[in-house]
């Protein structure tokens, strides 16, 4: 009957997992009565919602393994592609803060801005990969997006990100060729925390020489906005000024080559983080993160990974994939099931023998009359065979499936 577990139909499923995956249950619980005429409690919503994700995140897990298997070459051959990743923090029901991190990827040009009067680098095609998962096992299960979105076929991959260390190292192990440039916006920071070691934040001087350094360090080699740094030393007037003088210049000069933006902007590659930045408004905070939310740690992923799929543009197929999953199942207890039961000895051809043929149905006492509060099987003429796939508990009735 191609039917999903529950007491709901497989379309009713997925319109409640798709509003469960973009608003909060109990608003989606609302838009289910609205759109659907069904009466569905919040609860309802959440068990539904939350049961298939567990399915969407297990799909995911089996598509990077099996592509560990099989290495197979990825059909998209982009030229140019973005590959930026970052964290954000999500509240949990015991109380801590989880770090979900993102990594988003894009298509690149150069486009004229005639308000602005100069060419400026527009990522399109925006996909994004999200987990709270440790940093091995997220470099690990990227791969499927990462090899979805052709980033080993690329001719020129670029990595913009804030200088984390787990960054450095998901660089590494997917693309180790790529140019890593470091966001502007936070190389910048560290040089307004030199000038502020000196000046204070919000003077006039600090506001003067942070603009003309900023604009030098987007316009010219970065030893020219080195040498500016180190010329604020002779300037600190405690230890505590000169530490943060030192911090700024040996940060920056450890990646000197990632803050090369001259370089970078004649080359139409994008020196900021902005994508990710804003996937994590787009993906995690716009469902994970509104007012009082709290999550269970099983369910963070889980609805990460339907979270993927709305904002990626492949819920159809992704839902596909769910329907399938579950029909799979189900048929694997029905084998499981049919072998339990299967008699010893060999298999009667159905050449000889009739098939599904039902015991006879019992009779009732003389004395005793049929009441009509019996059951409705009692009351049939002929009872269903004891293999009949209703006396296993394996359609998807509300008593016998209970996966949520």
């Amino acid at each position: 009957m191609e039917l999903l577990p529950g007491q709901y139909t497989p379309q009713l499923q997925e319109t409640m997992t798709r509003l469960g995956s973009k608003l909060p249950f109990g608003q989606a619980a609302e838009e289910v009565w609205l759109n659907r005429g069904v009466k569905v409690s919040e609860a309802t919503v959440r068990r539904v919602t939350e049961g298939h994700g567990q399915v969407a995140e297990a799909i995911a897990r089996a598509e990077v393994e099996e592509l560990e298997r099989k290495i197979e070459p990825a059909e998209a051959t982009p030229e140019k592609i973005m590959m930026s990743a970052d964290g954000a923090y999500i509240a949990l029901t015991t109380g801590e803060w989880r770090e979900v991190k993102t990594v988003a990827i894009g298509e690149f040009e150069q486009e004229w801005n005639s308000k602005k009067g100069e060419m400026v680098v527009t990522t399109k095609n925006l996909s994004y990969f999200s987990r709270s998962y440790r940093v091995r096992e997220f470099e690990r299960y990227g791969l499927a997006e990462l090899h979805r979105r052709g980033v080993f076929n690329a001719q020129l991959v670029v990595a913009p990100h804030d200088g984390s260390t787990w960054l450095q190292s998901f660089t590494d192990y997917h693309v180790p060729q790529a140019k890593r440039i470091l966001d502007f916006s936070h190389a910048a920071g560290y040089v307004a925390d030199a000038g502020k070691a000196v000046w204070g934040e919000g003077t006039a001087s600090f506001d003067q020489w942070f603009q003309r350094t900023r604009r030098q360090l987007k316009q010219k080699p970065p030893k020219h906005t080195l040498n500016e740094l180190y010329l604020l030393l002779p300037k600190a007037e405690s230890d505590e000024a000169s530490a943060t003088i030192d911090q700024s210049i040996h940060y920056l000069e450890k990646r000197l080559q990632q803050i090369d933006y001259p370089y970078f902007r004649a080359r139409g590659m994008p020196i900021g983080s902005g994508s990710v930045e804003s996937a994590h408004k787009v993906v995690v905070h716009s469902r994970l993160k509104q007012a009082g939310m709290r999550w269970a740690d099983a369910h963070v992923d889980p609805m990460l990974a339907l979270r993927n799929l709305v904002c990626n543009g492949r819920w159809q197929a992704g839902w596909s994939q769910i329907v399938a999953y579950h029909w799979q199942q189900q048929h694997n207890l029905f084998r499981e099931q049919s072998k339990k039961q299967r008699p010893f000895g060999p298999t009667p051809s159905p050449n000889s023998v009739p098939m599904a043929a039902a015991p006879p149905a019992k009779r009732l006492p003389k004395s005793s009359t049929p009441s009509p509060t019996l059951d409705v099987e009692k009351q049939q003429p002929h009872r269903p065979a004891p293999d009949h796939p209703w006396r296993q508990g394996i359609w998807p009735t509300k008593e016998a499936w209970r996966w949520i």
